[in-house]
């Protein structure tokens, strides 16, 4: 006689592995990969996310910030605010006139800082 096993749902691992580069599809139908070290900092906007490069320029994806924070991005990257996502590595200091509400970047960019996070931010 044959024993018949229990059928077991195996659960898929949600965690997918994080990568050292950010793959957008482009207007010619191909993908670009942008390596994570010349992304400055992410910018939330509705359900798309604006990336800003080391470069100056910017690229637009269609996923939301909260997407590629949970799947490609690393520990190199901070949320200081509920729009913006920093990269650690490009992260100047802070606004030290108005208590630290503003967090500067090497390129002279300015960001608000979230009340929440600012003390998360000043243990750095």
């Amino acid at each position: 006689m044959r024993i018949r096993r229990p059928f077991i749902f195996k659960q898929k691992d949600t965690t997918m592995l994080k990568t050292t580069f950010l793959t957008l599809p482009n207007k010619y139908r191909k993908s670009e990969k942008i390596p994570l070290s010349e992304i400055v900092y992410l910018e939330a906007n509705l359900n798309y996310t604006i990336i800003h490069l080391k470069d100056g320029n910017v690229r637009l994806s269609a996923q939301t910030l909260l997407f590629h924070v949970n799947n490609y991005l690393d520990e190199s990257f901070i949320r200081i605010h509920r729009t913006f996502c920093v990269n650690k590595n490009h992260i100047e200091g802070f606004d030290k006139q108005q208590s630290p509400k503003y967090l500067l970047l090497n390129g002279g960019t300015k960001l608000t800082i979230s009340r929440r996070q600012r003390k998360n931010l000043i243990c750095l």
